[in-house]
């Protein structure tokens, strides 16, 4: 499972960032990439099923030393690249 959280970290993290950096993007955007970011830490997968999820992603995208996986949380990123171009 590690070298599938750094996979999500480094390259299904990083891209959608390149993304909202350029555009503004829409709710259900960020919900899809998220889906397939949890689906692929869980399972190796584009889909993941219920059960199949060990810990909360909200946990999971806490930094390391609050105890979470140092995934980022794309909302929060989108939100903040947005008021940096301000």
């Amino acid at each position: 499972m590690t070298g599938r959280v750094i996979w999500v970290f480094f390259v299904l993290s990083s891209i959608p960032i390149y993304i909202v950096i350029a555009i503004k993007v829409a709710k259900w955007f960020i919900k899809a990439v998220n889906k397939i970011r949890r689906a692929f830490v869980w399972k190796g997968r584009d889909k993941v099923n219920g059960g199949s999820c060990l810990v909360a992603w909200e946990k999971v995208q806490r930094p390391l030393d609050l105890g979470g996986l140092g995934i980022l949380n794309l909302e929060l990123m989108s939100w903040s690249l947005q008021l940096w171009w301000l």
